[in-house]
């Protein structure tokens, strides 16, 4: 399934960070709605709790100075009082107009009618005085009966302001475990958003870098799709337009490669042939400066042709897949051999070869194991100085034949070791190190041996460069 990019990679950043934040913004909303609403409440709670007080201590009060002015009026039978005791009566019907409009319990509202009737009866009986008689006994009487009513509202309300604080309290308490339980999801959430933006930002990061990372490696073959927003697609093309014009180039150089090796070959084996007959005195008797010219062509002429041997093996390890002629090798006669081609060499150089043979038997490709042999054993007698020692071995190991080759020469630099094995690199180094000339005999050797199945390594030595190569004894299905 292909991911749908937006066409930027800007525009996937903003996305993925609004998405991100999607979830966080949610639970601060939805926190500050519920916030908001708990302050509603607590508003609408506190005010009505503070009405219900008021107008219930105003009943009390207004009672109480009902009851004073009502027994001051049937004493004095003074009309000012009388009107004192109609101001009280009317606040106390404000009063209870205020207590009725307060959302309150039907036991509420049956006690507020209650005591709204006996004040109406207790209001006419001292408004009809003089013409009924009332004793003041009995005024009293009823007045306390109001007061304790009213007193049992107040009492009423208290416990109501009470309840309604009760439920306030367990409502925040509800909202905060709310609140804690959308954070708890929610921050998770958040989390799987930014992981997933991520994964999708870094997806197409990843692929640029390991295209780049194969091109800088000569890895040409596959090309380079970048699944990603507009702008990172279009950086992708432009790397396997990249990638094509590397791998003409490639082409272009291995092309360049072969065909100079083949049309350098021809002349060089007549400049061979000539020098042989010139060093056999086919033409006449040569003078010792003659013979010595003689023999640096000669010599010359065998390490060209080496040169161009490497180029010509290179170029068709490159084309092509090393194709192995199976046969059985005797591996101390071979390396036998190929130190005999090397004796003249190895003599005027005065190098001591210390061998360690046990006799090791191999299936694989003679030729090519020749040329691994001989590459090392090559490389030994180059860079031995006069009079060094040339160890080399030959032993089997876990169903492998270990061959060793230690020289007493310079060794290889930390500098070289990592590109040892790499194609035409030569060591920068403050003295001739191993990887000199043409750069590709160990390259050839570790291609070769990689197709034995075996390896090639630069083992660590105080002195001189000791490599190893481990090859089965059986050969390796292809």
């Amino acid at each position: 399934m292909q991911i749908a990019y937006p066409k930027s990679f800007l525009k996937l950043l903003l996305i993925g960070f609004a998405l991100a934040m999607l979830p966080l913004l949610f639970a601060f909303g939805n926190a500050a709605l519920y916030l908001d609403r708990l302050a509603t409440q607590s508003r609408d709670t506190v005010t009505q709790a503070v009405q219900a007080t008021r107008a219930s201590r105003a009943l009390v009060e207004q009672i109480t100075f009902m009851e004073r002015s009502a027994r001051q009026y049937l004493v004095l039978e003074d009309q000012l009082l009388l009107d004192n005791y109609e101001r009280a009566h009317d606040k106390f019907i404000d009063s209870l107009q205020d207590l009725h409009l307060l959302p309150l319990t039907s036991k509420q509202k049956s006690s507020l009618h209650q005591l709204a009737q006996q004040e109406v009866a207790l209001y006419q009986d001292v408004m009809q005085h003089p013409t009924q008689a009332i004793s003041a006994d009995n005024i009293v009487g009823k007045f306390t009966e109001l007061t304790s009513k009213a007193q049992n509202i107040l009492d009423e309300n208290n416990r109501q302001i009470d309840r309604e604080s009760a439920i306030l309290a367990e409502t925040a308490e509800r909202t905060q475990q709310i609140m804690l339980w959308q954070t708890l999801t929610l921050i998770p959430v958040a989390l799987l958003v930014a992981i997933i933006i991520t994964f999708l930002v870094a997806q197409p990061i990843r692929r640029m870098d390991a295209a780049i990372r194969k091109l800088g490696e000569g890895d040409y073959q596959e090309p380079i799709s970048i699944d990603g927003p507009g702008d990172l697609r279009s950086l992708g093309e432009r790397l396997d337009w990249l990638r094509a014009q590397l791998n003409e180039l490639d082409q272009q150089k291995q092309r360049f490669l072969r065909n100079v090796s083949h049309e350098l070959k021809t002349p060089l084996t007549a400049i061979r042939e000539g020098s042989e007959l010139l060093s056999d005195e086919v033409g006449g008797a040569l003078t010792p400066q003659q013979r010595e010219i003689a023999g640096i062509l000669r010599e010359s002429s065998l390490r060209l042709q080496k040169m161009i041997e490497n180029l010509l093996s290179y170029t068709a390890v490159q084309f092509h897949a090393p194709q192995l002629k199976i046969e059985q090798i005797a591996l101390t006669k071979l390396t036998e051999e190929i130190l005999g081609d090397y004796s003249l060499t190895i003599s005027s150089k005065h190098i001591n070869i210390q061998r360690d043979f046990f006799p090791t038997d191999i299936m694989g490709d003679r030729e090519k194991v020749h040329s691994v042999i001989d590459n090392l054993v090559s490389n030994a007698i180059k860079y031995s100085p006069q009079s060094s020692n040339i160890r080399i071995s030959i032993t089997q190991q876990s169903g492998h034949a270990i061959i060793e080759v230690h020289d007493g020469g310079p060794g290889v630099m930390s500098a070289d070791k990592a590109k040892l094995f790499d194609p035409f690199y030569r060591g920068d180094s403050v003295y001739e190190s191993l990887v000199s000339g043409s750069g590709l005999g160990l390259s050839i050797a570790k291609e070769y041996v990689d197709a034995h199945g075996g390896e090639i390594i630069l083992l660590p030595s105080e002195r001189g460069a000791h490599f190893r190569v481990s090859l089965p004894l059986k050969a390796v299905k292809s």
